[in-house]
């Protein structure tokens, strides 16, 4: 080996070879840091060298996963940072290794021309998988001897940094608010060095905004291009303003008012912006980016955005927390995207240049292992604290509002509690009511769809109340969503509550009223149907529901000459008349059970079996009478409520009689009408009064 920096020769760290054949050689000697690592000469070959806390000695927690290395020409490379943190080394393709990385921390010893939009966009989102990648060969060596020499070092010895330039906030401990967020501000933040900084921000490709500039991803200090490419219809590698002219595209700054990613001071950055991960086959050209521009620098790895960022807007905090708790930076990043996978407002994902298998804090125990208990109040007091803390269930919140910030998990029923997010600190949290969006999905919304409906069956609903319970559901629904503390999520799961109840009330009074009304008349539900009443479909012949024969013939129709809403329903009997009349999509299963004759005066059982769907509750408003109740002296009319959980079968007995010496001893037809959840349906039963 020859060549030995000033700083290596006093610390035996890193030695510097001539070319590719002498790193070679000195690859196959490295043994952890009993040998010092050598760097390929090139560019400014001990640039971000030793700036750094340096580890003293060999730690295996340090280290996890395996390495992988798809290209011949990096294998040395690759080589030196597998011997020198005790890594097997896999030479084989780069799908290989994502296969790999859904269940052990993966390092791609790579090129950026590897790391296209298209091979980003097929990672899985709880892939533990880091991209080690540079420029060019000597960036490649340098990068890998810092992430050998400084990786372990850095988190035990600098603080952490983070700013957030979307979210105001007041100042606080380790945050940039204010005048601090330009590039200045960031600049002087960082001045010392920082383990982690943990950002986020409006960003396109090149550019990472901030007030008065930005942090900037050109390679070089003055980025216009000598030589501009030529024109092409593609849509990768177009050079930016500044490689064509003078200006940045931000027409407000200058080029040079911008912060160059290679001069940020942070060991671990994490930047929670649009389409800042930018490599290979990307819109921008590769050296204008950020990432790499950063590991080229003082970076040792660098977390960015892949394509368009929305929601979660914890996720570098979840970063920096997780790896103060001692995960690896390829867990790190999977558990950041799970968080973004499991939150249904938010989108995107973010990859990680860098190796994923560093554990920069090593702890006693992996922190996605050790999980909290929650008390017999399903909740848990969570003390402030620098780290992540895991925690079964995913609908908890702080009992106050400045309480901790919980993230839920993608990988099972856990979430992550954070105590350093803006604006939380430790505290009380709990289960909380649940989301509503299902609830509201599956069963409230067609509730109010199929009251509304109802004009086509001829019934009339008090359209205000619907309209009401509708704004009062759905208003729920939204500040369930948004509700980050244990009282805004109890506060709309009660309004979700007292909606779902108005409509218990409305659809009760509903049939209560109606089966009213068919005890004062010559009741039947089709003849209120709006007219013209059209056949849709063929008729059906079945088996009667009530004298068993085969003559009963079911009709599908729509009302108001095919305008009306659902589908109609009306099967008539060629023995008993009409059995079956209302929508023909009903949610439960219906059987009336009663007696073809009774005696004058005595009483009788019309037994109504109801069975609900196995996959959702329904409520039920039930109600019996005889037609003309009064005039025939014939009586049942009543009515009930009832809820019934998936699966659930229930029998409501209605009692009807006659009056032995006024009745008139024929057959009496009486109805059964029922809602559920919306849905109605009323059939019809005859039984003989016999002297």
């Amino acid at each position: 080996m020859t060549d030995v920096a000033t700083a290596a020769a006093t610390t035996r760290a890193y030695v510097l070879v001539p070319d590719e054949e002498a790193y070679a050689r000195a690859a196959a000697e490295v043994d952890r840091l009993e040998r010092a690592l050598p760097i390929l000469t090139g560019g400014d070959a001990a640039a971000g060298l030793l700036e750094l806390p340096v580890t003293k000695e060999h730690d295996p927690r340090s280290w996890q996963g395996e390495l992988w290395c798809d290209d011949l020409s990096l294998r040395a490379a690759a080589l030196v940072l597998a011997r020198a943190t005790g890594r097997p080394l896999h030479l084989g393709p780069i799908d290989e290794a994502m296969e790999a990385a859904r269940t052990t921390p993966v390092t791609v010893v790579t090129r950026p021309a590897e790391i296209t939009p298209e091979r980003l966009a097929t990672v899985h989102h709880d892939a533990t998988i880091g991209w080690l990648a540079a420029r060019d060969l000597a960036a490649t060596t340098r990068l890998i001897a810092r992430t050998v020499l400084h990786g372990p070092a850095v988190m035990a010895a600098l603080d952490d940094i983070s700013f957030d330039t979307i979210t105001d906030h007041d100042p606080a401990p380790g945050w940039l608010t204010g005048d601090q967020l330009t590039p200045a501000g960031l600049r002087a933040g960082l001045a010392g060095g920082v383990a982690v900084l943990a950002g986020r921000g409006h960003a396109r490709g090149c550019l990472m905004h901030l007030a008065g500039g930005g942090i900037c991803g050109r390679q070089h200090e003055l980025p216009l291009l000598t030589i501009q490419p030529a024109m092409t219809s593609g849509w990768v590698d177009h050079p930016t303003a500044c490689q064509q002219g003078p200006r940045c595209h931000r027409d407000d700054v200058e080029v040079t008012d911008h912060l160059r990613a290679a001069d940020i001071r942070a060991a671990f950055t994490v930047l929670d912006s649009c389409r800042t991960a930018v490599a290979g086959a990307a819109r921008v050209r590769v050296d204008v980016s950020i990432p790499l521009s950063m590991v080229e620098g003082h970076a040792l790895a660098v977390c960015a955005a892949v394509g368009v960022r929305d929601g979660a807007g914890h996720v570098a905090q979840l970063f920096r927390a997780l790896l103060r708790a001692g995960a690896s930076l390829g867990t790190a990043t999977a558990e950041m995207n799970g968080s973004i996978a499991a939150d249904l407002s938010a989108g995107g994902r973010l990859a990680l240049f860098g190796d994923a298998g560093l554990v920069p804090a090593p702890a006693d125990r992996d922190p996605v292992e050790a999980m909290a208990s929650l008390d017999e109040r399903d909740g848990v007091d969570v003390p402030a604290g620098n780290t992540a803390l895991l925690v079964p269930g995913r609908d908890l919140l702080a009992a106050a509002q400045d309480g901790p910030l919980v993230v839920p998990r993608s990988r099972d029923s856990s979430s992550w509690v954070l105590t350093t997010a803006v604006g939380r600190s430790g505290g009380w949290i709990e289960q909380a009511p649940g989301y509503l969006d299902e609830r509201w999905t599956a069963r409230v919304r067609p509730w109010l769809d199929r009251l509304r409906g109802l004009g086509s069956l001829g019934m009339s609903v008090a359209t205000a109340e619907v309209d009401a319970a509708h704004r009062l559901a759905a208003g729920a629904v939204r500040d369930r969503a948004v509700a980050a503390d244990l009282g805004a999520a109890r506060a709309a799961a009660n309004a979700f509550a007292d909606a779902e109840r108005a409509l218990t009330d409305l659809q009760f009074r509903l049939v209560d009223n109606e089966v009213r009304w068919a005890a004062k008349t010559y009741y039947s539900l089709v003849d209120g149907w709006p007219a013209p009443v059209r056949l849709v479909g063929d008729e059906e012949l079945y088996e009667c529901p009530q004298c068993g024969g085969r003559c009963a013939i079911a009709q599908r129709l729509r009302s108001a000459g095919g305008a009306g809403g659902p589908v109609l329903r009306s099967d008539v009997c060629l023995r008993c008349g009409e059995v079956v009349a209302g929508v023909a999509e009903f949610p439960a299963r219906v059987t009336v059970t009663s007696p073809s004759e009774s005696r004058l005066g005595d009483t009788f059982d019309a037994e109504v079996t109801i069975e609900a769907p196995a996959d959702q509750p329904l409520t039920i408003a039930v109600g019996a009478a005889f037609v003309h109740e009064e005039r025939f002296n014939c009586r049942m009319l009543d009515s009930r409520s009832l809820r019934m959980e998936p699966g659930a079968r229930t029998t409501i007995t209605f009692v009807g009689g006659s009056d032995p010496g006024l009745t008139i001893p024929d057959a009496h037809y009486f109805k059964v009408l029922l809602a559920a959840d919306g849905a109605v349906r009323c059939l019809t039963r005859t039984v003989v009064f016999r002297v």
